[in-house]
């Protein structure tokens, strides 16, 4: 990857998903309806896994990740305050009809805004 700089005039290549999450996070800028201040952005829609795999590589100035994927690049980027997708109720959902040797999983489940335990 070639050495960034300040210069406005630059290109910056900007990653994300055509998830619904990043659309709503990134279309002000995509669709010029704030003020970017003279920097400019190349957005480069693609799936999260090849989105990591990209940044491992350092391919992108600015891209959406896992946060898994962050441990493998942290010396390369930082994380932003902002535009996180994870939180209660989001993510991956485990759920087992039968007792598992995985003690830690949860036995208690979100089921269409109802709580209910599966045990």
């Amino acid at each position: 990857m070639k050495k960034k700089t300040n210069d406005s005039s630059e290109v910056f290549t900007l990653g994300h998903s055509p998830d619904p999450d990043d659309a709503f996070m990134f279309y002000a800028m995509a669709q010029n309806k704030i003020d970017l201040r003279g920097y400019r952005f190349e957005h480069r829609l693609e799936d999260i896994q090849t989105l990591n795999e990209r940044a491992v590589r350092g391919e992108l100035h600015i891209s959406a990740i896992s946060i898994h994927a962050y441990a493998y690049v942290a010396h390369k980027y930082a994380l932003l305050p902002c535009g996180a997708s994870m939180g209660d109720g989001y993510g991956p959902i485990v759920i087992s009809q039968r007792p598992t040797p995985n003690a830690q999983l949860s036995t208690r489940v979100q089921c269409r805004n109802r709580q209910r335990d599966i045990s």
